[in-house]
């Protein structure tokens, strides 16, 4: 009987302690920060980044609705040019819990879908675009909540082949996002 009380307290012991999934609400909020790019293979600069992240919820469709935009500064020389990129994106809630699908595609000429899964303290957006030619991409957004924002990680494959790495690390605004 001892050996037995032994082992069942070893295995509670032992056992991994799995963190249970965010709540979709624990993403809400304002997120504003900077990172880089990862070198290309071959080349030896890193593009410094500039992001915001808002996320809201979506009620009618039980799930959210992100924005995210990005600026890359180019060029090395006063006064630099700055290219600049804004998405949004709404999801609707799945009978999967914490698993969303995307509830358009931005343009018709391309097959899009996208969805996002919260697992732990991490929301992934992933989106799979093909083109009319057959060529196709994945972009893979992963943001971690951290102590004072989010850590954004993301990945862009085109037609089997990783062409981008970005990092941010994102801070959490004081305002309340609705």
């Amino acid at each position: 009987m001892r050996s037995l009380v032994l082992s069942l307290l070893f295995v509670v012991i032992a056992a991994p302690s799995f963190a249970a999934d965010r709540q979709l609400a624990d993403f809400y909020g304002a997120f504003l920060g900077h990172g880089a790019e990862e070198a290309a293979e071959g080349a030896q600069d890193r593009k410094t980044r500039f992001s915001q992240v808002i996320i809201r919820p979506a009620a009618a469709e039980k799930g959210f609705t992100i924005e995210w935009a990005t600026l890359k500064l180019k060029g090395d020389e006063l006064p630099l040019e700055a290219d600049t990129k804004s998405y949004t994106q709404t999801f609707r809630a799945t009978e999967n819990p914490n698993v969303y699908r995307a509830t358009t595609s931005d343009d018709d000429q391309l097959a899009e879908t996208s969805w996002a899964v919260i697992k732990g303290d991490t929301l992934s957006i992933t989106q799979i675009t093909v083109e009319r030619d057959g060529g196709y991409f994945v972009a893979k957004y992963d943001r971690t909540l951290t102590a004072k924002g989010m850590n954004v990680h993301f990945t862009r494959i085109e037609n089997s082949r990783v062409v981008r790495t970005v990092k941010l690390s994102l801070l959490k605004g004081p305002a309340k996002v609705n």
